[in-house]
């Protein structure tokens, strides 16, 4: 019998189309992908999910307190929204869980997001 030497692995779906897919991260704890780009500080701890009114400007539904809506709170355990980070502290030469670069510009995150809505 031969053995199987493949890895098992996360596959990472395509990114056409991601821009309408919020919220984001496995656990949907980050509401719009310019929260996601932006400072993880600053990420909102709390949301409500429920409203299919959509913001073009940061990718993501408007998450404001609306009836039959539900608040998502990322202090619940699973419901982190940390991760895939972009930071200040960021060294190329230094693994940091959870850091996959530098911190971004207001500028590239703008550019990145106009970027994403053509896929």
């Amino acid at each position: 019998m031969k053995k199987c030497s493949a890895r098992l692995a996360y596959k990472v779906r395509p990114l056409n189309g991601v821009w309408a897919t919020p919220p984001y991260l496995h656990n949907g704890s980050v509401p719009t992908i310019d929260d996601l780009l932006g400072d993880p500080e600053k990420r909102p701890k709390k949301f409500y999910l429920g409203s299919r009114e959509y913001d073009p400007v940061k990718l993501g539904y408007k998450t404001d307190p609306i009836t039959g809506g539900f608040e998502f709170d990322t202090s619940i355990r699973g419901n982190s929204n940390r991760g895939h980070e972009f930071r200040k502290d960021y060294d190329k030469n230094k693994e940091i869980k959870g850091v996959i670069g530098p911190e971004l510009s207001a500028d590239d995150r703008k550019a990145l997001i106009e970027y994403l809505k053509t896929l």
